[in-house]
């Protein structure tokens, strides 16, 4: 035998004990269905009743994570998270942003996440970065909020901001009266 020939024969070898049987067979498929998540139908307002308004931390917590919770396919725009939210605003700030519900085009992104059923969840915590000192009527807090956009069955983004929130005090209870996104 010559040596392409005994080289042909040892790779014929290796390919045909490749395509072989293993004597232990494969795991069978799982015919488990897959983990879905139940999506909403609709998103709750804030419940002053749920939070200590004499704490503004808690207050800009409640605020960011039910202002920027959202439901894409059922919310006209993103200002519906806030106007579920106005039981912590301001009344004047709480009647511009129901003004502005249905007014702006929600933009390519927000249409992308209606399309595939997508709810965006937020967490919220207050940052470490310093602010102007909080007097009797004002308080000033960074929150960083964390938003986790899924579907039913699959995780679609993650997107972090941080708001600069105002807050007041309005007879003993905090309020936020000012937000700016940085």
């Amino acid at each position: 035998m010559t040596r392409h020939t005994i080289t042909a024969v040892v790779l014929l070898t290796l390919i045909v004990a490749g395509c072989s049987r293993s004597p232990n067979p494969a795991a069978p498929l799982s015919t488990e269905p897959s983990i879905s998540r139940v999506m909403p139908a609709t998103l709750p307002t804030l419940d002053p009743a749920t939070i200590d308004n004499s704490d503004p931390d808690a207050v800009a917590i409640a605020f960011a994570e039910t202002s920027y919770t959202l439901l894409p396919g059922v919310d006209p725009d993103m200002n519906a998270g806030m106007v579920r939210a106005a039981a912590v605003l301001e009344p004047k700030l709480a009647n511009d942003i129901r003004a502005q519900v249905g007014r702006s085009s929600p933009g390519y992104e927000w249409r992308q996440w209606a399309q595939v059923g997508a709810m965006v969840d937020a967490t919220a915590a207050i940052d470490t970065q310093e602010v102007p000192p909080q007097t009797d009527g004002e308080a000033y807090r960074m929150v960083r909020v964390t938003q986790t956009v899924e579907n039913s069955t699959r995780f679609v983004a993650r997107q972090h901001l941080v708001l600069l929130l105002t807050l007041v005090n309005v007879d003993g209870g905090w309020m936020v009266s000012r937000l700016t996104q940085l």
